[in-house]
């Protein structure tokens, strides 16, 4: 099912059967604009579902690199890590 609109007026093409909207009654015309309104729907929702994807995926990474970045292992100024007898003898 694919929609087309060109300088004539809209039409679908529905199972192989291509429809121009002046081919209805006034109530095929009134479906006929609810089809078009749901189908623009679905291909916003499919966008909006992108969106949702991208930001889901962004946030994922922020929160695995704060994550990575508070458990990372405390360094002292020599360049080893600090092992954390070594940081219980210095709180005594």
């Amino acid at each position: 099912m694919t929609e087309e609109i060109t300088d004539k007026k809209p039409s679908i093409t529905i199972d192989g059967v291509q429809i121009s909207v002046d081919e209805l009654s006034e109530r095929g015309k009134a479906i006929f604009g609810r089809l078009v309104r749901v189908i623009n729907k679905e291909i916003n929702a499919g966008l909006d579902l992108e969106e949702h994807r991208a930001s889901k995926l962004h946030y994922e990474n922020l929160i695995k690199a704060i994550y990575e970045e508070d458990n990372a292992p405390a360094i002292n100024g020599e360049g080893e890590e600090e092992s954390s007898s070594e940081s219980d003898k210095d709180s005594e």
